[in-house]
């Protein structure tokens, strides 16, 4: 199957001026189109930078090298969701405005998506939990309907049960043929869920291994076994 999003031998370097630091050192990966793919790793090791090149947001400073390939529109919920609003409007406020804007799905139906309680919408950023705003910004990202959608930590910061529905959600949106990339570090809810097609790791900026869920297990890298207690 093709990918609707790819990375081909990417580097990323970010040079403040006081200090230099190779992020990505050639990494490849590739995410098919009606497929969930799942990057992990530990914390610092680039995954966050994959999803900033791919949404092509890479931060100023950053200078990169390979290939960074896109079919189609893409959708980003970044790590900290309070970053997907202005910080002086309601929540809900910006999400009518960007509904009026797309014209496709409406808000409530992608609340309902994206497990984003109604009743919060009338919140600013601020006021959310850590958890709620990171399910408005999937929400958000939503409404665009893109070919390609980035989720960077869907599950943090949730009770196992909200986790579950919001893996679920990303498997339904998948399943309608979008790409989808998750970014995660909880390997075993990830496994206990079974909603990845494929997984691929990072270490120190680097590729490391890349597979389907049964052959990402049967490996015995303690690095990658280490994500699986």
């Amino acid at each position: 199957m093709s990918p609707v999003a790819e990375v081909r031998e990417l580097t990323v370097v970010v040079d403040t001026g006081r200090w230099r630091e190779t992020v990505l050192d050639s990494v490849c990966l590739a995410v098919p189109a009606g497929r969930i793919t799942a990057l992990l790793g530990e914390s610092g090791c680039g995954k966050s930078m994959v999803a900033a090149a791919l949404a092509g947001s890479l931060p100023p400073v950053a200078r990169s090298t390979g290939e960074v390939c896109v079919h189609g529109s893409i959708g980003l919920v970044p790590q900290a969701g309070v970053t997907a609003f202005a910080a002086e409007r309601t929540v809900g406020a910006q999400l009518d405005e960007r509904q009026q804007l797309y014209r496709g799905r409406s808000v409530e139906d992608v609340c309902k998506a994206a497990v984003c309680p109604i009743e919060t919408l009338d919140l600013f950023p601020h006021q959310h939990s850590s958890g709620q705003i990171q399910r408005a910004a999937l929400a958000s990202a939503l409404l665009s309907e893109p070919d390609v959608l980035v989720v960077d930590e869907p599950s943090a910061s949730l009770d196992r049960g909200t986790a579950y529905e919001v893996w679920a959600s990303l498997r339904a949106y998948a399943d309608t043929g979008a790409a989808v990339l998750t970014i995660t570090h909880d390997g075993p809810l990830l496994l206990e869920t079974g909603v990845a097609d494929a997984m691929v790791f990072l270490r120190d900026g680097r590729t490391v291994a890349a597979g389907s869920p049964a052959e990402i297990r049967s490996l015995a890298d303690p690095y990658v076994r280490g994500f699986f207690p």
